[in-house]
C-alpha cells in the first residue's frame, strides 16, 4: 500500500512504540517501515513543527489560499499567551504585525470562515 507523508522531506524512524519516550529509534528512508514522522527536515540541521497536542484543536483554511487559522481549546493568562506570540513570532509562525496589534489591543482575532477578505 502506497503511503503520502504529512511533510514531504522529513526523516523518518522505526520504533518500539510501547510508549517509552527513550525507545530504540532508526532513521529509513521506507516509508513503508516506518512508523514515526520527526521533525528534522532530512539531510538539514532544520527542522518542521510537528507537535503532539493532547487537547481539541482545529486548523481551517483562512481566505488567502495557503494560510490558516489555529484554534486551541486551552486556557491561559494573557501575559502567558503573549510569551507564546513572541515565541511564535521568534520562530517565524507568526507575523509581527499581527503579534503587535494583538498585543495593542488586548487579544488575537481572526475572520470567522464565512467572512471573507474584500476583493478575496
Amino acid at each position: 500500500m502506497s503511503r503520502e507523508i504529512p511533510l514531504a522531506g522529513q526523516a523518518l524512524v522505526v520504533a518500539e512504540l510501547d510508549g517509552a519516550y527513550d525507545a530504540e529509534r532508526t532513521v529509513t528512508a521506507d516509508v513503508e517501515a516506518a512508523n514515526l514522522i520527526t521533525s528534522r527536515v532530512a539531510g538539514t540541521g532544520m527542522h518542521k513543527p510537528v507537535l503532539d497536542i493532547d487537547l481539541p484543536a482545529t486548523l481551517l483554511p483562512s481566505s488567502t489560499p495557503g494560510h490558516f487559522h489555529l484554534f486551541i481549546d486551552h486556557e491561559m493568562p494573557w501575559e502567558t499567551y503573549v510569551e507564546l506570540l513572541e515565541a511564535l513570532v521568534k520562530a517565524g509562525l507568526v507575523e509581527p504585525g499581527y503579534m503587535n496589534a494583538s498585543r495593542d489591543r488586548g487579544y488575537t482575532a481572526v475572520r470567522l470562515p464565512w467572512v471573507r477578505k474584500a476583493g478575496a
